[in-house]
């Protein structure tokens, strides 16, 4: 397959062209999921507004037994860090060795006052947002960082957009949660540098399932996070709807992935799908799952879809959807979409009753699904209860998979909560 399609506006040709030293690899030869995705969207882009990540929870619905295992664009120049310029302007028995440095003073205006953490952000460069860190951390601890719900999510941009693939490496090899938080930062800078190394991320690497461990993340959010990235830079240029040539280069992009890591381009087929449903009828969404023959595909369309709560007048029905598509895996991915949505209790629906049914089942893989779904969709509102439907799964290496994921969450998104309320009483 040869790609020719542009990401967007001014980006020139494919990944291959503008890495000729790479192995070129033999694509996938079956492009009829191009063509049913290009059908499809027609239908979907009419009325809809291209849409950025809105705050999907994503499970661990379509994880197994675990297994072994974009374009060119011209990045910005790297901004010159006026607190290294400046200094150099003044001849040298003018210069005071303890003057604070520009981006200092920068935070020092933006905590002590209502102003735009917009100045302060412009001065970070690569040599000096870690002591920048430490600085906001300590001012947190004092309670005096401002409550900019944004700001945080404007920090670890910069940081990702100044420090690109050195900083991305330092943070994963350390351990650092603020890995994943710099993806978006550094895929809107170099997103063909980000592109190479997310091709060869090897997800079951020591290093990167150290990293895992350490910050009680999971394989599947961690790769959501990269797809999100790269699918926001094949959209960044639309003002309202999707055109044609952002699909074909969407689907150009997840077409390598099915050669190279099926996850992936699962992955980047939940985001994609995401950012094109809002708004759209139960039946169109179920024949946009349907027009997918590829599993990966229709698995990544099908979670989303049901997690997007389409079914949840009636959410019975996201079960009676689930089995009905063709794609096992794409069954077991339905499957603990919407026993997730079950346990949350959506539209008054009573856990309960879900828990006698799934009692009732007899072993084996759709009642082990339904079981992982259900599971995770109790982890914040009864996380022990979470723990003891997890350890029901009949698959052994399921089991482990699934309690391993539950503890994790639980560590990440339920103790921390809890020991804040308990700070807060004291």
């Amino acid at each position: 397959m040869v790609w020719i399609a542009p990401f967007v506006p001014g980006i020139p040709l494919l990944y291959y062209f503008s890495n000729p030293d790479k192995e070129i690899h033999n694509f996938h030869p079956d492009r009829e999921f191009i063509r049913q995705t290009e059908d499809l969207i027609a239908e979907l882009s009419k009325d809809i507004e291209v849409e950025k990540k809105t705050g999907f929870q994503p499970y661990e619905y379509n994880q197994s037994v675990p297994q072994p295992s974009i374009t060119k664009l011209e990045s910005p120049s790297p901004q010159e860090s006026r607190d290294d310029v400046a200094p150099s302007l003044l001849p040298p028995d003018q210069v005071d060795p303890d003057a604070a440095p520009t981006w200092k003073k920068e935070l020092d205006i933006f905590l002590n006052g209502n102003t735009s953490p917009k100045e302060f952000l412009n001065s970070l460069t690569a040599s000096n947002w870690k002591e920048a860190r430490g600085q906001l951390a300590l001012a947190y601890e004092e309670k005096s960082l401002p409550s900019n719900k944004n700001f945080q999510n404007r920090f670890w941009m910069k940081v990702g957009e100044i420090g690109g693939e050195e900083v991305a490496k330092e943070l994963l090899k350390e351990g650092d949660p603020a890995f994943g938080k710099i993806l978006k930062g550094w895929a809107k800078a170099s997103p063909q540098e980000m592109f190479d190394y997310y091709t060869d991320l090897d997800l079951r690497s020591p290093e990167v399932q150290n990293y895992l461990e350490k910050t009680n993340s999971r394989e599947i959010p961690l790769m959501d996070q990269f797809s999100s990235g790269m699918i926001d830079q094949i959209l960044r240029s639309s003002e309202a709807k999707i055109d044609q040539a952002q699909v074909q280069s969407t689907n150009d992009l997840i077409d390598h992935f099915l050669n190279k890591n099926k996850k992936k381009a699962e992955s980047l087929m939940r985001e994609f799908t995401e950012r094109v449903i809002r708004g759209k009828d139960k039946d169109t969404l179920a024949q946009w799952v349907a027009g997918y023959k590829e599993p990966e595909l229709q698995a990544g369309t099908a979670q989303r879809v049901i997690e997007s709560g389409v079914f949840d007048n009636n959410p019975l029905e996201a079960v009676e959807f689930a089995n009905s598509l063709d794609s096992a895996k794409a069954k077991r991915s339905a499957l603990s979409s919407a026993y997730a949505r079950l346990a949350g209790g959506v539209n008054g629906h009573d856990p309960n009753i879900t828990a006698a049914e799934l009692n009732a089942m007899e072993d084996g893989w759709q009642r082990d699904f339904a079981l992982n779904g259900f599971a995770h969709g109790l982890v914040r509102r009864d996380p022990d209860a979470a723990i003891q439907w997890a350890n029901s799964i009949s698959n052994e290496g399921f089991r482990k998979v699934v309690t391993n994921n539950i503890t994790k969450r639980i560590n990440a998104e339920v103790l921390p909560r809890l020991n804040s309320q308990e700070v807060k009483k004291d």
